[in-house]
């Protein structure tokens, strides 16, 4: 009987081990790393969302634009735990304006979009609403550059 308990024991370990190894290839984390110019965003504090989402999601938010951050879509993704939001404000008492932030990625992120609210629009509505595959993003470094009225990407 002690014999049969043991094995069951070491097969359910093996089991759950399996199973935290699977876990573990199956999500990563992708590292942004935001610099900021001076002045930004025509003097207001600006609000970046780094959204985690579906192909669909990230079609919504690149046609939304600016529009995003008052369409319940955006609160619907926040209480899941899509969004990361990252503020900037127009004078950093550091004299460096910098964030780093660490995104976890799950197998069913298919797309990063860092949308920012910006006081006025650029020409290129693309340039404040990036969208990244998972390529792109997934272990990566990615660089963002937070211009007075837009964003630059750049992944490493």
């Amino acid at each position: 009987m002690m014999r049969r308990t043991s094995l069951r024991a070491r097969a359910a370990a093996v089991l759950c081990l399996t199973a935290l190894l699977i876990a573990a290839g199956c999500s990563s984390s992708a590292q942004l790393r935001f610099r900021c110019d001076s002045p930004i965003n025509g003097g207001l504090l600006l609000t970046v969302d780094v959204v985690r989402a579906s192909e669909e999601q990230a079609r919504l938010i690149q046609s939304l634009g600016e529009r995003w951050f008052y369409d319940p879509n955006r609160e619907t993704l926040r209480s899941s735990g899509g969004i990361t939001t990252v503020t900037f404000p127009t004078n950093d008492p550091t004299g460096q304006c910098t964030r780093d932030v660490s995104v976890p990625v799950s197998g069913k992120d298919k797309y990063l979009v860092i949308v920012a609210d910006y006081k006025f629009q650029s020409s290129d509505p693309a340039k404040q609403a990036v969208t990244l595959s998972r390529d792109r993003f997934k272990g990566a470094t990615v660089r963002i550059a937070v211009h007075d009225r837009e964003l630059s990407v750049e992944t490493k």
